[in-house]
Formats: C-alpha cells, sequence, structure tokens
C-alpha cells in the first residue's frame, strides 16, 4: 500500500514539473521596436455623405466596406503596442482590433515574430457632406514610445436622395436630373403616369439594393458618347464596380409611351431594362442608342409584348440571357452586339431569345397572343453556345408577321439563318473580350459586311460606311 501512495506522488510531480514547464512565461521587451504593417495607407473609395430626406424624414449613413491591415512584430520579443486613430474628430472611421470594436486600444500583445489583424471601416455619418471632399486620419501605434502610423484616406461626396419615392410632376428638381451632384436611390422611384423625367447627359444614378426605376409615364435620357449617363449601384469599392445584381434595374410598365434612353450606361443589375407590355400610341415602347448593358445577374434586356426600336447598343456579360421578347412585339434591331461569351456562369438556353407564344393563365388557357414582327439588321448575336439565338414559332400563337433577318453574324445551328447576308458560326474577332473591348479586329468577318441603313455613326460616334457598313455596334478602326 505505501508503494502504491509512493508511486503517485512521483506521478502527480513528474505531471506538475510537465505543466510548469509547459506554461508560457513573459517576454516582453521596453526596447523600441518597429513593428511592420502589410500596407501603408488604407484607402476607401467614394462614400456618400449623411443621406437625409426631408420630405419622408428619413436619414442613412451608408459605409464602406471593411479594409484591413496585419500588424506584424518581428523582433525575437513579445511587444505591447497602444492602437489609436489620430484625430477621428468626428467619427469617421471605425476599428476592430482582435474581436474588439473601440477608438483607442491599450497594451495589444503581440508575440515574437507574431502578428495581429486590425479592421477598419468608413462612415461619413456626422456631417452633412458638401460637394467632393477629401478625408484623412492615421492609424497610429506607439510601442515602447516608438509611433508609427498606417495612413486612413477615404472620399465623400454630397448626392440627391430620394427613398420610396414618387417624383412630383410639379417640381422642376424632381423632374430634370442634372449632373451637378450624384442621386442616390435608397429604394424604388416612380415615374407617373403623364410625367416625364429627363436626365441630363453626365447624370450618375446610384441604386441601393432592391431599388428599382418604374416608369408609368416617360423617361428621357439624354447622355452622349462622351458624357453617359450612368445607371449603377450605390458602392463604389473596388470589389463592386463591375459585381451584378446590386438593384433590380429600370422598368417601363404598362402604359407607359414614348421614353428615349440615349449614351447611358446601365450596369451591376439584376435585368437592366424590362418593357412590361405593348405599346399604345403605336409609337415604340423605347428607343435604345449608343447604350451599354453590362454585368447582369439574369437578363441584359428583357420585352413582354413590347414594342423595342434599338440601334448601336452594346450588350455583354449577363448571367441568363443577353435580350429575351416574350409574348410577341414588334422589335428593330440594327447595328447592335449582343455578347455571352464571358458570362462567367452555367448557361443551358440561348442569350437571344424572341417568342410568338401567348401569355396563359394558370389553368393553362390562353389569356391573350400577340404578334410578333422582327427586322434584325446588322447585328451580332454571340455567346459561348452552340445555338446562341433562337426564334419560337409557337403554333398556338398569332403567326410571325414580318421576319426580316439579314446581315448579322448569329451563333445557331439552324441553317435556315444562313441567307441574306448573314454570317453563321463565324467568331466575330473582336478586339479584347476578356478586358471588355468590343470592337472589331482588322480581320474581323464583320468589316464591311453589313447592310446600308439610315444609321450613319457607330456607338462611339464614329462615322460608318454608307454604301458597306460593318456588322455590330462597333465599325471598327
Amino acid at each position: 500500500m505505501l508503494q502504491s501512495y509512493f508511486k503517485l506522488l512521483v506521478l502527480v510531480f513528474l505531471t506538475s514539473g510537465v505543466i510548469y514547464s509547459c506554461k508560457k512565461t513573459d517576454n516582453f521587451t521596453n526596447q523600441a521596436v518597429n513593428l511592420s504593417f502589410s500596407t501603408d495607407t488604407l484607402n476607401f473609395d467614394s462614400l456618400f455623405g449623411k443621406l437625409y430626406n426631408a420630405t419622408d424624414s428619413i436619414s442613412i449613413f451608408p459605409r464602406s466596406i471593411t479594409l484591413q491591415v496585419r500588424v506584424t512584430n518581428p523582433s525575437a520579443y513579445d511587444v505591447k503596442t497602444n492602437i489609436s486613430l489620430d484625430g477621428n474628430i468626428y467619427g469617421f472611421f471605425r476599428l476592430n482590433v482582435d474581436g474588439r470594436p473601440g477608438k483607442q486600444f491599450e497594451q495589444i500583445e503581440i508575440g515574437a515574430k507574431d502578428s495581429i489583424y486590425i479592421f477598419v471601416q468608413a462612415s461619413i455619418d456626422t456631417i452633412e457632406v458638401m460637394g467632393f471632399q477629401e478625408i484623412k486620419d492615421k492609424l497610429v501605434f506607439e510601442t515602447n514610445g516608438n509611433k508609427q502610423a498606417v495612413a486612413l484616406v477615404a472620399y465623400a461626396q454630397s448626392s440627391n436622395f430620394y427613398s420610396n419615392k414618387v417624383l412630383n410632376c410639379n417640381k422642376y428638381e424632381d423632374m430634370n436630373w442634372n449632373n451637378s451632384k450624384p442621386y442616390y436611390l435608397m429604394d424604388s422611384v416612380l415615374v407617373q403616369k403623364g410625367c416625364t423625367l429627363t436626365i441630363d447627359a453626365g447624370t450618375r444614378i446610384h441604386n441601393y439594393n432592391n431599388s428599382a426605376i418604374l416608369v408609368a409615364g416617360t423617361l428621357i435620357v439624354n447622355g452622349n458618347v462622351n458624357s453617359p449617363v450612368v445607371f449603377e449601384g450605390s458602392r463604389l469599392d473596388d470589389d463592386y464596380k463591375e459585381l451584378a445584381g446590386q438593384w433590380i434595374g429600370i422598368r417601363f410598365l404598362k402604359g407607359s409611351v414614348n421614353n428615349s434612353i440615349k449614351g447611358a450606361v446601365i450596369k451591376n443589375a439584376y435585368i437592366g431594362i424590362e418593357i412590361d407590355s405593348l405599346s399604345e400610341n403605336n409609337q415604340p415602347n423605347l428607343v435604345l442608342e449608343q447604350t451599354v448593358i453590362k454585368n447582369m445577374s439574369a437578363v441584359g434586356l428583357l420585352s413582354y409584348s413590347g414594342e423595342l426600336k434599338a440601334s448601336n447598343n452594346l450588350i455583354y456579360n449577363c448571367g441568363l440571357y443577353g435580350l429575351v421578347g416574350e409574348f410577341g412585339g414588334n422589335y428593330e434591331l440594327t447595328h447592335n452586339t449582343v455578347y455571352l461569351g464571358n458570362t462567367g456562369t452555367v448557361r443551358k438556353d440561348p442569350g437571344i431569345i424572341f417568342s410568338n407564344s401567348p401569355l396563359r393563365n394558370s389553368d393553362g388557357s390562353i389569356r391573350f397572343s400577340i404578334p410578333l414582327n422582327l427586322t434584325l439588321t446588322n447585328n451580332i448575336f454571340y455567346g459561348n453556345l452552340d445555338d446562341d439565338f433562337f426564334i419560337n414559332n409557337d403554333v398556338e400563337g398569332l403567326p410571325i408577321q414580318t421576319n426580316i433577318i439579314e446581315a448579322n453574324l448569329i451563333k445557331s445551328k439552324n441553317t435556315v439563318y444562313n441567307t441574306n447576308k448573314n454570317i453563321l458560326n463565324i467568331d466575330p474577332q473582336l478586339k479584347d473580350v476578356l478586358n471588355n473591348d468590343f470592337d472589331l479586329k482588322a480581320g474581323s468577318p464583320c468589316k464591311g459586311a453589313g447592310k446600308s441603313t439610315t444609321i450613319f455613326v457607330d456607338i462611339l460616334g464614329r462615322i460608318r460606311d454608307a454604301s458597306f457598313p460593318s456588322i455590330g455596334a462597333f465599325e471598327g478602326e
């Protein structure tokens, strides 16, 4: 019994020794240590300042993405450092150190040859920003008397702010948007029936999550090649600049008439443009010219029984479809480029579809049928599928009335399109689609292969050859 007790004491002693030997001992130095940083400057892209709508009594404070800096202790000793913001008078920047939010942190330990991460966010929520303003601060580290800093730089701008707004026909500023400062749409805006919203060249419209521009009246966009009107999301950081699905898009409702979009860039939405019904005045629902529609998570341009006249437009990088005309309608498309070759998504259906199928009720009965009229001239319809162009001639719909398809470059297995100067299944030889340059190479089969039309310039404003223009939105150099 005594022998067993002795063995137990020895075991306890040895175990205690192991535990003691594994216990970490402090190895802090009081000497000056130079910390190293993964960057010397954190740059936050343009932010909108405090947004306020007096009519709706709404105030929001847009915030930046979160950036990080890695702080490394290169020495052979542990250190303790104090971390703070140099100025931060208005609280523009927020910190999170080691999982703790705050503005000032003392005696933060960094082990020898170890590192920590600091997360920083910018929010211009305490002042009214006038115009365009640079915001600067420093993230200061004091380690045993040695001071070091990482610069923080953000840019803020004021904007016209609308939230869930029905635009007032009697207010000039509501119905005439200019380029003096951007427009920030927190929620959807509605152009009422009988009202006209006119947007001047160079105007920028930023749309927050799930916002849409709804048009029951008329929308006139007066951009140009050198000063386009830009519709995009509300986040301007690098990770968001070309990111699809940030807002809903532009939707023309039933009864909307005489709409015109020229010289625009519509980007980063769910559906770029949606036309909701047949024209009510024997004129196109929309005349679309010299416009780029890109980075749509679903569809570039979607029309239900609509009437569309489109020339010199570029549609690309759309997740499912570039151009869809459903339930009949009238489509006059000249010198457009619709490219579905680098969408980044897996597509199974053709990227360009027109259909005369009737609209059906939930029980399968036909609700109504609209004739389909197509005049497609000098367009590029191309994608990465073997069959990226499809016209559905539904026997239960009304017969296709007009079906003029000539001098287009088409990606399709249907040889019926291999007539009327159409070019089938040949690479259009665009300059650099990976870098979004859709102009024509010198040896492109589209060069000089088009039919003479009344469209005398291209999407860039360059003069087209009057007798032998190029196919697509770009004339080529």
